[in-house]
């Protein structure tokens, strides 16, 4: 039995579309320059707050000012997750093998967790994760590697038995910090070179090759 932990967007959901337009729909509220959709496969990764820092100009990135647009993207997040958001092709069918080969499974995100509960119940309705963890107040974002103890203690799994699949640097470092295997996918919002860069120890073109993964090392980079 091994333990499968996945990050959420960019990994099991293309959050990319609505994520960028609530930003910008916040940014034009408070008078701000909004980005093109491509800016956004940047800007995210490292939790909320820091989404909003950086798409906010230089000159305006004060604490009162995010904390502000933050609580307005929230509001527009939350009507717009069901606009384009979708699983990656293949994703369910991944999670549905994993777990019918005895295997546990689990969520990991930088996304608030308030966020996450909900996504997750929405488009994984048929998935038994056992474990969901967003970002929560008081604890530090990936790539520190509390979430990744946190979930290893519930479930009560040795490093050496689990996996963290995600699409960015910041996965890989969280993966690498907490002494985990780091797989990365392709189909996310960074490049492949940024998953080598920074320590993957597998890539993946399609959720079904981490199958090949948990029985051989045929996928590993050379």
């Amino acid at each position: 039995m091994k333990l499968i932990i996945f990050d959420l967007d960019g990994t099991l959901l293309d959050t990319l579309q609505d994520l960028g337009d609530s930003c910008n729909l916040t940014l034009e509220q408070f008078g701000y320059p909004t980005h093109p959709l491509e800016s956004y496969k940047k800007f995210v990764g490292n939790g909320v707050r820091m989404l909003i820092e950086r798409a906010l100009p230089t000159d305006a990135r004060k604490e009162d000012t995010i904390t502000r647009l933050l609580v307005a993207f929230k509001e527009c997040y939350e009507e717009k997750t069901e606009s384009y958001t979708q699983p990656y092709s293949g994703i369910i069918q991944l999670l549905q093998d994993l777990k019918s080969s005895g295997n546990l499974i689990s969520v990991a995100s930088n996304k608030y967790h308030e966020a996450v509960l909900p996504l997750i119940a929405k488009y994984f309705s048929e998935i038994s994760f056992d474990l969901i963890l967003g970002h929560r107040e008081g604890h530090p974002a990936k790539p520190d590697p509390d979430i990744i103890f946190d979930t290893l203690n519930i479930l009560n799994v040795k490093p050496d038995d689990c996996f963290y699949v995600g699409d960015s640097s910041v996965d890989m470092d969280t993966a690498n910090n907490a002494g985990v295997q780091a797989i990365g996918v392709s189909w996310g919002f960074r490049e492949v070179e940024e998953l080598k860069r920074h320590g993957a120890t597998f890539i993946i073109d399609e959720p079904k090759q981490l199958l090949n993964i948990l029985t051989s090392s045929s996928i590993s980079l050379q």
